[in-house]
């Protein structure tokens, strides 16, 4: 009887001690799992909300623009001209393809190739437009 309860005995602490070293290993992985996630390549900049009135329509808009994660020294140091090449850009707006089904990706290219082309740069990927209201005069 002794002996079966010595091997009892036994086996239970064998038992914990594979668990907490199954325990421990899991710990580890997930660790390293968790630190090697892939870092966001792309970074953002928000602008606005910008207002843009015409003869035509009226537009106020909240712009985030998307750079390489390498040119984010070079957006925030950028941000007055940006600034003011999207707000030129947008006052700048075909009114008719602007109410056309398409007529936010047509904004958002406008966007972006006006504020490379003002900045003599490609370091502008894209340009989101996260709060968008026309209003027709």
């Amino acid at each position: 009887m002794a002996k079966a309860r010595q091997v009892d005995t036994n086996v239970i602490i064998i038992g914990g001690a594979l668990a907490i070293v199954l325990i421990g290993l899991l710990s580890v992985w997930l660790y390293f799992s968790y630190s090697a996630r892939p870092v966001s390549p792309s970074t953002y900049a928000s602008f606005g909300p910008v207002v843009v009135r015409s003869s035509e329509f009226s537009i106020k808009a909240t712009i985030a623009v998307q750079t390489r994660k390498e040119d984010a020294d070079w957006l925030n140091s950028h941000k007055k001209e940006l600034n003011f090449a999207l707000q030129a850009a947008l006052a700048n707006v075909d009114s008719k393809r602007l109410r056309e089904p398409e007529g936010v990706s047509y904004v958002q290219t406008i966007l972006r190739d006006a504020a490379n082309t003002a900045l003599n740069t490609r370091n502008i990927e894209e340009v989101l437009l996260t709060d968008f209201i026309v209003q027709a005069q």
